[in-house]
């Protein structure tokens, strides 16, 4: 089939659209990535072709995290989106989240194509944990809209169990895809040496605090241990500048999926603690890249890849009611008891072959069997 995926972000890396693009391509589809590239990235490049995948970048000037300030910029992209697609031959809209969806069923309405809706995560919540009325307000019309929405979808995709049981009552073909990478992602995952216990975030930087807390923990321990920070978001200029006094704390930026190899290489922590609501039900890409990495992973305990990583021993699970004290207690185990990383580290070789992408495929292939 030629399938259209919808994606507002301009594809900077997203890691699980890139995998179901790939894997979908290897299964005889043939696919173009439509993306939003909000802040001009991406102006030199408003085309490109990926290993065989072909990607257009659509740009209309709106900042990210700013809400519901960027509608009009928002509706100019389904206007494009819609004008790019209505006069081709494409066979199915796959669409990439709560966002994506609502352009996707747009655009649809003439269009009459096979829709598919991947959801990645709970997207009212983002709305849902913000102060005000209008957010509140917001997050309650997301859930009625996808509702109705839901309707319209020929197949939905959660990445979890439990996303799946969510939504059991109110979706019909449901399947789940998880997030895991590919088996050959990661080459080579020895560790580069280092005199210090190297912490890393690698993803999409959208919570101040929590990262903040991680950094301040760190300083109990700054000439032993350093903080990187990978990967760009609404946070990012913020958290540089707060970083810029603190000697252990390295702000990398933007990176792309070719990297995850090498920045995984330079971690030995992977600290993955987003806010309870946002993240109970979801399971991260750095979840499974770390497990396939053996980088032990510092979690929210409320959620659950953190309910895996504590029953796994793949790392500590914490509950967050003081998150920079946890923190600092976890950061002085790892460095006066190095053994208990090792015996995570041997939780995760013997499980590992237990989370790789390859087994999405054939629930891929059915999505789209004709």
């Amino acid at each position: 089939m030629n399938i259209a995926m919808l994606l507002t972000n301009g594809f900077d890396p997203d890691p699980r659209v890139y995998k179901e693009a790939k894997s979908l391509t290897k299964l005889g589809h043939k696919i173009t990535i439509l993306c939003w590239d909000r802040d001009g990235t991406y102006v030199d490049k408003p085309e490109e072709n990926l290993n065989g995948i072909k990607i257009v970048r659509f740009f209309g000037e709106a900042q990210y995290g700013s809400g519901y300030r960027q509608i009009f910029k928002f509706l100019q992209f389904k206007k494009e989106v819609y004008s790019y697609l209505k006069n081709k031959d494409f066979e199915a809209i796959h669409c990439h989240d709560f966002d994506g969806l609502f352009i996707g069923t747009g655009v649809n309405r003439k269009l009459k194509l096979k829709l598919v809706y991947d959801e990645h995560d709970l997207f009212y919540m983002y709305f849902y944990n913000r102060p005000g009325f209008i957010n509140k307000f917001i997050c309650r019309a997301i859930v009625l809209m996808e509702r109705h929405l839901l309707k319209k979808v020929n197949a939905h995709i959660v990445v979890t169990p439990k996303m799946k049981q969510l939504y059991s009552k109110i979706s019909k073909n449901i399947y789940i895809v998880n997030n895991a990478p590919y088996k050959n992602l990661f080459g080579n995952i020895e560790k580069v040496p280092s005199s210090k216990l190297r912490i890393g975030f690698i993803g999409s930087v959208r919570y101040y605090d929590e990262i903040k807390a991680l950094i301040d923990a760190s300083q109990k321990y700054n000439k032993c241990v350093q903080i990187i920070i990978c990967g760009r978001g609404i946070y990012s200029e913020q958290l540089a500048e707060y970083s810029k006094k603190f000697s252990n704390v390295y702000i990398r930026g933007v990176y792309h999926i070719d990297e995850l190899e090498k920045l995984y290489r330079n971690i030995d922590v992977t600290y993955a603690f987003y806010p309870g609501n946002t993240a109970a039900i979801s399971m991260p890409n750095k979840f499974f890249e770390s497990i396939i990495t053996e980088t032990p992973i510092i979690a929210n305990a409320a959620t659950e890849f953190g309910f895996e990583v504590k029953k796994n021993n793949f790392g500590y699970g914490i509950d967050g009611s003081d998150l920079k004290g946890e923190l600092e207690d976890i950061i002085g185990r790892f460095v006066e008891n190095p053994h208990e990383k090792e015996k995570m580290i041997g939780s995760m070789r013997k499980m590992k072959d237990n989370y790789f992408w390859e087994s999405n495929e054939p629930t891929l292939s059915r999505i789209y069997g004709r």
